[in-house]
């Protein structure tokens, strides 16, 4: 019989049994280490696993790269006092699982995504995501992620820079390319918006791509139409219009454009910006 382990099969697999058990041990394992969180009078202590992650070697580093996964997972749903300690420790949980095995992608997810609740915390996730991004320069949905962030937060030229790096790394879906139109819009810079679309139809072969971004080449070009027409009509009133129809009064255009995303476009007196109702139904 030789060496071979009694519980390991001829193809080198764990019997059912032997891996239940590891599974058991695993996730016994990953909550007695939640001992590093005591309770001190109120007070959550946290001990870091970052500073001894990098003593932990040899065959040990995939086994604890779960551990500490795990951990982070388990972490998500904890209620602590202080917010701050709940949020590092969930993520320097990611942080040495990623450390240890930079294949656990979905280690980014939670902690740059889900742990995300308030604008400290999405910039905490920003920051998170940036930091080790460099373990996977590659992966996609990383900066992907931080322009979800971004997003969120309101800041929409930021959150196209992260949106165009993602979308130039492999694998990236074909949206992330289109969508950025959507998001020169909400920064306010509707011209870029435009000679970027038009860039990326001399790029697409795709029929149903290409109906779909000439599509949003049109709404933006309308928006920029308007609003030129717009000043046109405070040129010789000496105010904007109150809505879009006095553009057509006053002989500018002979009629509002359809908007094909929204039910239709509509001046913003505040900001002096054209703009579409995006999600109202017709």
């Amino acid at each position: 019989m030789g060496n071979k382990y009694i519980y390991i099969w001829k193809k080198r697999i764990l019997t059912p049994f032997v891996f239940i058990a590891c599974v058991i041990l695993l996730f016994s394992f990953a909550r007695s280490f939640d001992g590093h969180l005591t309770a001190c009078r109120g007070t959550d202590v946290f001990i870091s696993p970052l500073s001894y992650v990098g003593y932990i070697e040899g065959g040990f580093k995939g086994f604890c790269a779960d551990v500490f996964y795990i951990k982070g997972v388990l972490s998500i749903t904890d209620e602590l006092k202080d917010k701050a300690v709940r949020l590092r420790r969930i993520q320097d949980n990611f942080a040495a699982a990623l450390l240890l095995d930079n294949r656990l992608i979905q280690a980014y997810f939670f902690a740059g995504i889900v742990c995300g609740r308030t604008q400290n915390d999405l910039e905490q996730a920003i920051v998170f995501l940036k930091k080790y991004r460099v373990l996977n320069p590659l992966e996609w949905k990383i900066p992907y992620w931080i322009g979800f962030n971004y997003l969120q937060m309101g800041d929409y030229l930021s959150a196209l820079q992260w949106y165009e790096t993602a979308a130039a790394l492999p694998g990236a879906p074909a949206f992330l390319k289109s969508n950025q139109a959507m998001l020169y819009y909400k920064a306010g810079i509707v011209s870029p918006g435009i000679v970027y679309l038009e860039g990326l139809l001399k790029t697409v072969k795709d029929e149903k791509q290409l109906e779909w971004i000439t599509l949003k080449l049109t709404w933006l070009k309308n928006i920029v139409f308007l609003e030129q027409k717009a000043a046109e009509f405070k040129e010789t009133t000496g105010r904007y219009p109150q809505q879009l129809a006095e553009l057509v009064e006053k002989g500018l255009i002979p009629a509002v454009p359809e908007d094909p995303f929204g039910s239709g476009y509509y001046f913003e007196k505040g900001s002096g910006r054209v703009k579409s109702r995006l999600g109202v139904s017709r």
